[in-house]
């Protein structure tokens, strides 16, 4: 019996512009779990994107960014962005179709709506049920048709074994639902 799970990711990172003034050296990120109430300020020198602290799925958090110069003069914070943890949904009515022996195609769907939004997803192949692993990844934005409530993706294999199994894994910045 396969079994669903979410697995979170190893980091999430933060990524913004550039600030136009060019007597910028550097950036503050205020980071937390409440609005206007930043436990964590992280200290970013020539650069525009840092890891963030460990994220717990499920939670929300609140960032924003300043610049500052190599007097230590701080912007003022930029608009706060709310972010909560959450992972992809699942595929969903995942099937398989075949054109000839070992070439086959494995079809999914996505809800458009009222989901976290997913980056990629990646296919998983296993002979056993036990043993998984990675037979490709399909980017969010290669789907191959639509319509009011759901977004279709194909995926193509070929195989030489007799018998294959397959799930497909939904996945962002925050983790993977498989």
């Amino acid at each position: 019996m396969a079994s669903a799970a979410v697995i979170p990711s190893n980091g999430v990172s933060l990524e913004w512009n550039a600030n136009p003034e060019s007597d910028v050296v550097g950036y503050k990120v205020y980071f937390g779990t409440t609005s206007q109430n930043y436990t964590a300020v992280i200290d970013v020198v020539g650069a525009t994107k840092t890891q963030l602290p460990a994220v717990s799925l499920g939670s929300t958090y609140y960032l924003a960014v300043s610049a500052y110069n190599a007097k230590g003069d701080e912007s003022p914070r930029s608009a706060e962005l709310k972010v909560t943890a959450d992972v992809p949904a699942p595929a969903a009515n995942t099937s398989m179709s075949f054109s000839a022996p070992g070439q086959a195609q494995l079809q999914w769907r996505y809800p458009k709506a009222n989901v976290p939004v997913a980056d990629k997803f990646t296919i998983y192949a296993s002979e056993d049920l036990k043993t998984w692993s990675s037979a490709g990844t399909v980017a969010a934005s290669a789907s191959s048709s639509s319509d009011a409530n759901w977004t279709y993706f194909k995926f193509p294999y070929s195989a030489d074994k007799k018998r294959m199994f397959f799930r497909v894994g939904a996945s962002n910045a925050f983790g993977e639902y498989q």
